[in-house]
């Protein structure tokens, strides 16, 4: 059920898929279906966008000059490659990101998020630069092992989670009583 609600819900906002649709079409020319088919194998199923999201989407970055479409294939399969304008918006959307990211990574814990109740400042700040150090490990582990990370070691990853899960788990126990 949580898989479906995913697939017909529009939590992506356009200007990420966009940004995706990019970093795809810089990798290799792509159809609309084979970008719709690679999305959803990267979530696990968990969403595949619309073809009324994709190929309107292709329709503006090719009339903006970001993407090009090359003749059918023997197929009459319609791929389309990204154009050097289109790289160029890549690498300063990239830049963009970065600088995001790193905004998000340095921003103080100041304000509370909702289930933190009555935290105290000065516990969140005690927590801060730990959960900092935990985002920006995973979000470079995110990043490099998009392409080439193992199985050992996404499965170690997994591991790492679940064992810091657990001591969490065992830190609420404790504190429960």
């Amino acid at each position: 059920m949580f898989r479906h609600w995913m697939r017909h819900t529009a939590f992506v906002p356009k200007g990420l898929l966009r940004y995706r649709v990019l970093e795809m079409l810089s990798e290799k020319p792509m159809s609309g279906s084979e970008i719709m088919d690679r999305i959803e194998e990267e979530t696990h199923g968990a969403w595949r966008p619309s073809p009324g999201s994709i190929y309107p989407m292709l329709t503006w970055l090719q009339e903006k000059g970001f993407v090009k479409a090359l003749p059918r294939d023997e197929n009459g399969i319609k791929r389309y490659e990204l154009t050097d304008k289109g790289r160029k918006l890549l690498e300063e959307k990239s830049k963009i990101r970065e600088r995001l990211v790193e905004r998000m990574v340095s921003f103080p814990l100041l304000i509370p998020p909702p289930f933190a109740g009555s935290f105290s400042e000065d516990r969140l700040r005690e927590l801060h630069e730990p959960i900092k150090r935990l985002f920006t490990a995973f979000r470079d582990f995110m990043i490099l092992s998009r392409d080439k990370a193992t199985k050992e070691d996404i499965a170690e990853a997994g591991r790492v989670f679940e064992e810091a899960a657990e001591k969490i788990g065992e830190l609420n126990r404790k504190i429960k009583g």
